[in-house]
């Protein structure tokens, strides 16, 4: 099957690699309700399986994927006997000059910057990243959890969205608890990951404080961790949102 470009009239059969539980549940209902046929896989060795066994028209491959780092995975996968055939695009929440060249470098068709959206997935030229989610704006996407609230009943939008709030909330006791043993890698890991969950469910703000946080620990050189008061002073209002929106989806 071709590739449809515009998201219009053909489904297709997309392989989602995601390791976070509640951003592949909404990747992957935001492609099914656009009519897409979905195997969602949660780490790298999975995403190589998968692919072997061929009939895929797109791949979505997160890049920091346990068991096997999703630009190696896309490596694998171009070295099978069908691996030239299936278009690859990286998922990345990253805001690191080597997270986006790992992306670029590994063979992939191309690059998007969490959170998924369907515009971005289907009008993406041949060759060249995404651009970058802007450094200002609004604090929250109310868009965002109108899409979630059209795609799933009431009553699972409403529990997808206070899960996501507790895994934020874990993350960030993690990522705090990392800095404070100066663990900068770990740090950075658990920044992705809040960056990554909180774009997809319209927490702008905490998403651009995770990412200027994950810039910051990944600057050459640096043997201190930079001030995480910016991430904490907006993770309590994006768990309030969420939880407020989770209330309003139960009615």
């Amino acid at each position: 099957m071709t590739v449809n470009r515009t998201g219009g009239a053909h489904p297709l059969q997309i392989l989602l690699a995601e390791d976070e539980t509640v951003t592949r549940l909404a990747a992957r209902a935001l492609l099914e309700r656009a009519g897409h046929r979905v195997v969602a896989v949660e780490d790298g060795p999975a995403a190589v399986a998968a692919a072997a066994q061929g009939g895929f028209d797109l791949i979505l491959m997160d890049l920091d994927l346990p068991g096997l780092p999703g630009d190696e995975a896309v490596r694998a996968i171009r070295g099978q006997p069908n691996g030239a055939a299936p278009r690859i695009l990286m998922l990345t929440a990253s805001a690191t000059a080597q997270g986006r060249s790992r992306c670029t470098d590994c063979g992939a068709d191309g690059m998007l910057t969490k959170p998924l959206r369907l515009d971005a997935l289907f009008s993406l030229p041949e060759s060249g990243p995404q651009a970058a989610p802007p450094a200002t704006g609004p604090d929250f996407d109310e868009g965002a959890i109108k899409t979630m609230r059209e795609m799933l009943p009431p009553v699972r939008a409403a529990e997808l969205l206070d899960r996501t709030a507790a895994v934020l909330d874990q993350h960030w006791q993690a990522l705090d608890a990392a800095l404070k043993a100066g663990d900068l890698a770990m740090a950075g890991a658990l920044a992705h990951k809040i960056a990554g969950v909180s774009g997809q469910y319209g927490c702008l703000a905490l998403r651009r404080a995770a990412r200027a946080l994950e810039a910051g620990l990944e600057q050459p050189g640096a043997d201190q961790a930079p001030p995480a008061g910016e991430l904490a002073g907006t993770l309590a209002p994006a768990l309030d949102f969420l939880k407020r929106c989770a209330a309003a989806a139960r009615g």
